[in-house]
């Protein structure tokens, strides 16, 4: 699903455990067994996402409408 983004931002709409949603945008590192890797935040704190999770999903685009790549 988000495997061909790797190294891309993407913005997700995200349901933890506890049921608490919340949107933000991530940096993708790896895609593997269902947990996505991820640096969030301005800091690029490490982060771990379950797919299962994941309610809803786009790549991150410049002004130009392009996707964002590193």
């Amino acid at each position: 699903m988000l495997g061909k983004y790797i190294g891309q931002l993407v913005e997700l709409v995200y349901m933890d455990r506890a049921g608490h949603i919340t949107q933000r945008q991530i940096r993708i590192n790896s895609v593997r067994g269902g947990k996505i890797r991820a640096s969030a935040g301005k800091e690029g704190a490490p982060r771990t996402f379950l797919e299962q999770g994941i309610l809803a999903w786009r790549p991150v685009l410049h002004k130009e409408g392009k996707e964002e790549i590193c």
